[in-house]
C-alpha cells in the first residue's frame, strides 16, 4: 500500500513539475503514458519532456531525472532541473545487449556508435561494426576503457544501474548516463515498458508507443486464456552449478511468468523478487515431484548430460517422466528478446504447460524438449 501511494505521490510530483502555472498547466503537460512500469516515469511538458526514474533500493525516492529537449530547439527558460539530454540521440555507448536491441527494434542500430563486453552482442549490425571498426569496444561495463570513451565522445551512455555501484572516472566526463533499472520491474509487461524510453530518447516515441501496445495485447491474451485452465502443472527451474541452484524468488517476473502461464511454482510464497540461493538437497525436497523441468542452458543437450552434470538430477520427477526442456543461450535470442516482449517468452511457456490452448501456433521459439 505504502509503495503505491509513493508512486502516485511521484507522478502527481511530475506532472505538475511540468507546468509553469495553474493557468497554463492544461496546455503544457500532456498525460503520463506509463501504465504498468514502476520504476519510470515519462510527462510530456512545453518544450521538453521529463523522465524520472524511481530510485529502486530507496522508497519514494528518485534515481535520476532527465529533461529531454529536442536537438533543434532552443532551451527551455529557466531550465528544469535534470540532466539534460539532447534528443534524438545519434551516437550513443551501449553497456548491455538487451538495450541495443531494443534501439535496433526502433530502427535506431546506427546510433549505437559503442559498446561494453562486445563478446556478448550477436546481433549482426553490432558485430560488423565491432569487426570495421564503426563501433568501438570500451571493455568491461564494470570497468570501462575511459580513453575511448572520450575519443568516442558519445552524446549518451546506457547503462543497468546497481545499487551502491557507481561509474568511477566515466562519470566525471561530463556524458549523460542513462540509468535504464528495467531489469528491476517485477512485472514482465512492466519491464517490457521501458521501451517507451528507448521512443522517447531516439525520437521514436510513437513506434515504441505501438510496439508496447502489441506486445500487452498479446501477452494478456495469452495470461487471460491460461487463467481459465483448472490444471496446473508445477515447474521447476534451471539447476545446480557449482554447488549452488539460483531459482527464481516468489515475487520475481520469471515467477510470475509461470503463474501467467497457468502453471505452479513451488516458491510461489517466497517474498524474494530476484534469485533464491539453495543447495541441491532444498530444491529436492521442495520440487521434487514438479511436473516440468525448465533450463536454461549451453552445454546440456541430452538426459546423458544432465545426469553427469548431476548424478542426483535423475531424483526428479521430470527427468524420469522425461519432461525437462532446455533453452540453448547461444543458439537463440532469449536474452536479448524476452525482456521487451514477454509475450514470446509467455507463448512458450502456454505451449509446454497447456499445448491445448496454443492451437496451430504450437512451436516455442526458445525451449526444446531435453534429447534422449
Amino acid at each position: 500500500m505504502f509503495k503505491r501511494i509513493a508512486y502516485s505521490l511521484i507522478s502527481i510530483v511530475l506532472l505538475v513539475s511540468c507546468s509553469k502555472s495553474d493557468q497554463s498547466a492544461q496546455n503544457d503537460e500532456q498525460s503520463n503514458e506509463i501504465t504498468t512500469a514502476s520504476l519510470l516515469k515519462i510527462a510530456h511538458c512545453d518544450g521538453y519532456t521529463r523522465v524520472d526514474v524511481v530510485n529502486p533500493w530507496v522508497e519514494g525516492k528518485m534515481l535520476q531525472t532527465y529533461i529531454l529537449v529536442p536537438r533543434d530547439a532552443e532551451l527551455p527558460s529557466p531550465l528544469p532541473a535534470g540532466t539534460l539530454v539532447r534528443t534524438p540521440l545519434e551516437r550513443t555507448l551501449v553497456y548491455s545487449s538487451v538495450h541495443a536491441g531494443a534501439i535496433k527494434e526502433l530502427g535506431k542500430v546506427n546510433a549505437v556508435k559503442g559498446v561494453c563486453d562486445a563478446e556478448y552482442y550477436k546481433m549482426p549490425e553490432i558485430v560488423r561494426g565491432l569487426e570495421n571498426g564503426s563501433i568501438i569496444n570500451a571493455g568491461s561495463a564494470i570497468s570501462p576503457t575511459v580513453e575511448k570513451i572520450v575519443a568516442l565522445s558519445p552524446e549518451a551512455i546506457i547503462v543497468s544501474p546497481y545499487q551502491n555501484a557507481g561509474y568511477g572516472a566515466v562519470a566525471s566526463l561530463g556524458i549523460p548516463i542513462i540509468e535504464c533499472a528495467d531489469y528491476l520491474e517485477t512485472a514482465p509487461l512492466g519491464r517490457a515498458e521501458w521501451i517507451k524510453l528507448f521512443g522517447e530518447l531516439f525520437g521514436e516515441t510513437a513506434l515504441a508507443d505501438s510496439i508496447f501496445a502489441e506486445v500487452e495485447q498479446k501477452y494478456e491474451a495469452l495470461r487471460l486464456a491460461a487463467s481459465k485452465v483448472e490444471n496446473k502443472p508445477s515447474v521447476l527451474s534451471e539447476s545446480i552449478t557449482s554447488g549452488v541452484w539460483f531459482v527464481p524468488g516468489g515475487k520475481s517476473y520469471m515467477a510470475q511468468m509461470f503463474a501467467d502461464a497457468g502453471a505452479s511454482y513451488p516458491w510461489h510464497g517466497n517474498t524474494e523478487v530476484g534469485s533464491i540461493q539453495l543447495d541441491f538437497s532444498q530444491v529436492l525436497a521442495t520440487a521434487r515431484d514438479a511436473d516440468f523441468w525448465l533450463i536454461k542452458s549451453s552445454t546440456v543437450t541430452n538426459y546423458s548430460d544432465l545426469q553427469k552434470a548431476y548424478e542426483l538430477n535423475a531424483e526428479f520427477a521430470a527427468f524420469k517422466n522425461r519432461k525437462v526442456l532446455v533453452c540453448n543461450t547461444t543458439a537463440t535470442n532469449l536474452f536479448e528478446e524476452f525482456p521487451f516482449h514477454p509475450d514470446r517468452l509467455l507463448h512458450d511457456f502456454v505451449v509446454i504447460f497447456h499445448p491445448e490452448l496454443a492451437g496451430s501456433d504450437a512451436t516455442t521459439s526458445y525451449y526444446t524438449p531435453l534429447k534422449q
